[in-house]
């Protein structure tokens, strides 16, 4: 007689990847406290951007630099968020938890960041073609979109412009509200066609309550399924077999 016994790394079955997203002001990071502060740690890893390393690269405020000398800082700026984010990615992999949440992704970064900044010509052919070869090399060993879910959250590039300016952050003081604009018309092309995974669209002008409610209801549902999953599973596990 021979048990079939497997080993877990997790507490389910399938790791599920949430993507918090927006535009600039639009939340994100109040959002990312909340699910830290609610959810147990093995349930939901919290991954935050990176925004103090960006600023801080030996003393020199990158962020800051990107919008004050974009056309000198961007390629720069990119390459490094891009890689950030990889990294995030891959040190995933080593941490136990059932749901792993992320503020913004590396699919935000190219499909919307740095398509604006093509766009805006703050990037030349060469550098948009090196950023997406590091982009579709880190899409295919890091994520696995059957088991990813975005959270997108919307609100009105005004009202991002509003929050930037009572939040009063010195990395962001020259983002001006055509930038946002801009970059609310890229988001929207990229929620419109990106069909590999469920985007959820949640209005972020709403309260705080309000908004945190109905990502929690989403987080839930997902959890509720998993939790059904592994219970599947574990019957299975403890067949006997010859």
């Amino acid at each position: 007689m021979k048990v079939i016994s497997l080993k877990y790394e997790t507490i389910f079955v399938n790791d599920v990847l949430f993507f918090s997203s927006g535009n600039i002001a639009v939340g994100k990071s109040t959002i990312m406290s909340h699910i830290a502060s609610k959810y147990l740690s093995n349930l939901f890893k919290v991954h935050r951007e990176p925004v103090e390393n960006w600023m801080n690269i030996q003393g020199f405020d990158l962020l800051k630099a990107l919008y004050t000398q974009s056309n000198r800082w961007t390629f720069t700026f990119e390459m490094m968020a891009l890689l950030s984010r990889i990294r995030n990615h891959m040190n995933a992999v080593d941490n136990h938890a059932a749901i792993h949440v992320y503020e913004r992704s590396i699919l935000s970064c190219f499909h919307v960041f740095i398509q604006h900044d093509l766009e805006q010509k703050y990037l030349n052919e060469a550098e948009y073609r090196i950023l997406q070869e590091h982009f579709e090399h880190g899409l295919n060993e890091t994520i696995d979109l059957s088991k990813t879910i975005i959270l997108y959250l919307d609100l009105p590039p005004r009202e991002c412009y509003q929050r930037i300016n009572k939040r009063s952050r010195q990395s962001e003081s020259t983002i001006n509200l055509e930038r946002l604009q801009q970059l609310n018309y890229h988001y929207g092309q990229f929620i419109s066609n990106f069909q590999s995974c469920p985007i959820h669209i949640i209005d972020a002008s709403q309260s705080i309550d309000q908004t945190c409610q109905q990502v929690d209801s989403i987080l839930d549902q997902v959890l509720k399924q998993n939790q059904i999953h592994q219970m599947q599973h574990d019957i299975k596990s403890s067949v006997l077999t010859e």
